[in-house]
């Protein structure tokens, strides 16, 4: 028997957990399908950042009201609730191979005597969010369906079909909130036009006993196996679960096992245990040129490059339930009826900064040699300003070493070239680059 109702949603976390919860508040008859049995269970990686707690992002001035216990999102116009654990961070830094030499954002000592006043921003449980999201669209009439895996969507004369496990599901309008390897996405042919940067599959360990210098701070830190061509990059953040726990991000395996047991940052680890292990798969897309097709309205990583991050994700889930609403209220079950998220996305997401910028990150940390990365810290003799926000890293450590470009010309110039590259339109100079430079990392390991 086939299902109808105003809206499907496809996936259960943050955006599709906040779209089940708005478009069940606003009347409509909604169900929302999800793969896992225990929605709320969190088994893939994920940091749980709130972003951003310190600053403007992706059009958003969101922050957390501690005595009413809610995320608040000003500019949308939406609040949260969250009443679950939480643990602040007070500072950025990135740590060069040897171990010592840090680029910081963010001055640690003084924010952290600050509390909640001097923090970068905080970590919390994803799952509790999700429960009691949920938990909300349930008492709003929405029907949850769990462990269905979706295998099939396509627009009917009327609606669009939706199926899983032998079972159809047809909505007037349907929303692909199942994140950044969406299928939905590829169902539907969001990816034909969108560059695909590649697939990243880590581990995200959890551990306790560690001895991380600045212990409440999010940590990136970069290393150099021997006879490797490109660095080892691992990244560290408290975890909301437990005071001395941390989670913790490595490409493989046999990256995590070096870096405990035999690089020079093992001492961080010497004591470790492991409480859990998650993985994740990235499939790295550029964004879709527009998050709607055929009835289909595509939310948070789905749509985007990389994180949209879950406040943007709950974000994307709000908006979208709403402009459904407004297009079922208003007979307009089409691209007219729902324009007012389709221009909201592109104000929010891309034309707010250049996906580019985030992608350079992780270029900055990694086209440099084990020396020019150790020289390329030591320079900063105090922190940057403190902020999270990805887009903007690269763009600020560049500025703040312009006055110093004569002297790194004069007694490091390698660097200087690299610098350069460093640019959203040589994105493609810079991939292609990293098989110049697998000689030069190695060198760099080595003098």
């Amino acid at each position: 028997m086939i299902k109808k109702y105003d809206l499907v949603i496809v996936g259960a976390g943050p955006g599709g957990a906040m779209a089940a919860r708005t478009a069940g508040e606003n009347g409509l008859k909604t169900a929302i399908l999800e793969r896992k049995t225990n929605p709320a269970e969190t088994t893939r990686g994920c940091a749980m950042m709130f972003a951003l707690d310190d600053e403007w992002y992706l059009g958003e001035r969101a922050y957390y009201n501690e005595r009413n216990k809610k995320m608040i999102f000003p500019v949308d116009g939406l609040s949260v609730n969250y009443d679950g654990p939480k643990r602040n961070f007070y500072a950025t830094n990135l740590y060069a191979p040897d171990g010592k030499t840090h680029l910081a954002f963010g001055n640690y000592k003084e924010n952290i005597k600050k509390g909640d006043k001097g923090r970068l921003s905080f970590v919390y449980d994803k799952g509790k969010l999700i429960e009691e999201l949920l938990k909300d669209a349930v008492q709003n009439g929405v029907e949850v369906f769990t462990g269905v895996n979706v295998n099939g969507v396509e627009k009917t004369a009327d609606d669009v079909k939706v199926t899983g496990n032998g079972d159809s599901y047809e909505g007037t309008f349907v929303i692909g909130a199942d994140g950044i390897n969406s299928r939905i996405a590829q169902l539907m042919g969001f990816n034909k036009n969108r560059k695909f940067y590649g697939n990243f599959p880590s581990i995200t360990p959890y551990l306790t006993g560690t001895k991380i210098p600045q212990s409440e701070s999010f940590t990136f830190a970069t290393c150099f196996r021997p006879n490797a061509s490109l660095p080892t990059v691992f990244s560290l953040c408290p975890s909301p679960y437990a005071e001395d726990e941390y989670w913790t991000i490595f490409r493989t395996q046999e990256d995590f096992e070096y870096i405990i047991k035999e690089s020079i940052f093992s001492d961080w680890f010497s004591d470790v245990k492991v409480t859990r292990v998650w993985g994740l798969i990235v499939n790295l897309w550029s964004p879709v040129s527009e998050p709607y097709k055929d009835n289909v309205l595509l939310v948070g990583d789905s749509a985007w490059y990389g994180e949209a991050e879950i406040t943007g994700s709950m974000r994307c889930g709000w908006k979208a339930a709403n402009a459904v609403t407004v297009a079922l209220k208003d007979n307009k079950p089409d691209r007219e009826g729902v324009l007012n998220y389709i221009e909201w996305w592109r104000k929010a997401f891309p034309e707010f900064d250049d996906y580019r910028n985030y992608m350079m990150l992780m270029h900055f940390i990694t086209i440099f040699s084990e020396k020019e990365q150790i020289y390329l810290y030591s320079l900063f003799k105090r922190p940057l300003p403190l902020k999270l926000n990805p887009y903007l890293t690269v763009r600020l450590v560049k500025h703040a070493l312009q006055p110093m470009m004569p002297q790194i010309q004069k007694e490091m110039p390698s660097i200087i070239e690299k610098l350069k590259m460093l640019e959203i339109d040589k994105i493609e100079e810079i991939r292609l680059s990293y098989q110049k430079y697998h000689k030069s990392f190695e060198r760099g390991s080595t003098e």
